[in-house]
């Protein structure tokens, strides 16, 4: 009898995570197929950009007023050299959501975006190709607050 109802949980799970559901992840932020947040006029975060052979890596921390970047510090060298060299390849949030949704247009293999409990995202992953080398962008989302 226990291994039945075993089972038929396992089924459910196994069915409800293919079904559109909205997982929590480990860092206690909701996976979302969708964006739920709207960008402020005024916010600052800190951004990890790793993975992948891409411009705008390194860590950075960065503001942003009426959807365009007034400010980004470079926070090792690599995002130093990006603000000095190539201001232009540090993101706003609303940038990297539009990433996302062009990455599933372009039926990307991975476009997730998680969600803190405040509705900002916390982590971004792109994969275009499964098997291919070097074209993964993950982004990590810290720091986040809304400014007057």
């Amino acid at each position: 009898m226990y291994l039945l109802v075993a089972c038929a949980a396992l089924a459910l799970a196994v069915v409800g995570c293919g079904a559109g559901s909205t997982p929590a992840t480990a860092g206690g932020g909701v996976q979302a197929k969708e964006a739920r947040w709207s960008e402020p006029n005024r916010y600052s975060f800190r951004l990890l950009s790793e993975s992948g052979e891409r411009s705008g890596l390194g860590e950075y921390r960065i503001t942003v007023e009426n959807g365009k970047v007034v400010k980004a510090i470079g926070l090792d060298e690599s995002a130093r050299r990006t603000v000095e060299g190539n201001p232009q390849d540090v993101p706003t949030l609303g940038g990297l959501l539009t990433d996302v949704q062009k990455a599933r247009a372009g039926q990307a293999e991975v476009a997730e975006t998680v969600f803190a409990a405040d509705g900002h995202p916390a982590e971004i992953h792109i994969d275009w190709l499964e098997n291919a080398i070097d074209d993964e962008a993950d982004y990590l989302i810290t720091e986040y607050r809304e400014l007057p």
